[in-house]
């Protein structure tokens, strides 16, 4: 038999147990947002990225073998 006060304390850890599992299931909604942002934000920078390394080798590669004549 559990005494009036155990009692009292499985349920007030029941209602904070509760109130962490809704919580975190805010949190990962959170993270599941930002991370999709991140990820579409990194995405566009990597390919803005690539495109200027792409143009600045070829500009340089055009310069060694043309001797900078044009």
């Amino acid at each position: 038999m559990m005494n009036t006060t155990k009692q009292r304390q499985y349920a007030h850890l029941a209602e904070q147990l509760k109130e962490l599992d809704q919580n975190l299931k805010v949190t990962t909604k959170h993270l599941e947002v930002t991370s999709k942002q991140c990820n579409e934000n990194i995405v566009g920078q990597l390919g803005k990225v690539h495109a200027s390394w792409l143009i600045g080798s070829s500009r340089c590669f055009e310069e060694q073998m043309l001797g900078g004549q044009k």
